[in-house]
């Protein structure tokens, strides 16, 4: 429930004759105590934020590494050994 629905309803009840004033405030009241939805939609961003987040993190990570990693070069062939070209160097 928003601040306008909130408004909407107190207005509806001051509006009421006094013979329906009693059960228009037990019907916004309990409207009031049982509202969550407010929380819910939260809850439901925060959680989208934290799992979207994550897994553009581990696509940035594994796209950074992929990349890096094709691009080394420094075992594409076997280093030179000393001892097998010749013996060592003087």
């Amino acid at each position: 429930m928003n601040d306008a629905d909130l408004n909407t309803l107190l207005h509806r009840a001051a509006s009421v004759g006094p013979c329906r004033a009693e059960a228009v405030q037990g019907n916004v009241m309990e409207r009031v105590r049982c509202d969550d939805g407010r929380r819910r939609r939260w809850w439901s961003f925060v959680g989208w934020l934290l799992l979207l987040g994550t897994l553009s993190g581990i696509c940035t990570a594994w796209a950074v590494g992929w990349l890096r990693a094709s691009q080394d070069q420094t075992h594409a062939q076997p280093p030179k050994l000393q001892l097998i070209e010749g013996g060592l160097a003087r």
